[in-house]
């Protein structure tokens, strides 16, 4: 899950380029949600390991 976060940087970054408008600020938009969802869920698996896990 975190190399998913780092592609969701990576799609912001080929948008740099790109001019200012609806398209991109709506894929940066989505992309951001994306992006959030996906740390909570590496959140939620490593809590869980971390519990299920005994040294």
């Amino acid at each position: 899950m975190s190399a998913a976060l780092t592609n969701e940087d990576t799609c912001v970054d080929g948008f740099e380029d790109v001019e200012e408008g609806a398209l991109k600020s709506e894929v940066c938009d989505r992309t951001l949600k994306v992006k959030e969802v996906t740390s909570n869920a590496l959140a939620l698996v490593n809590s869980f390991v971390a519990k299920v896990m005994v040294p």
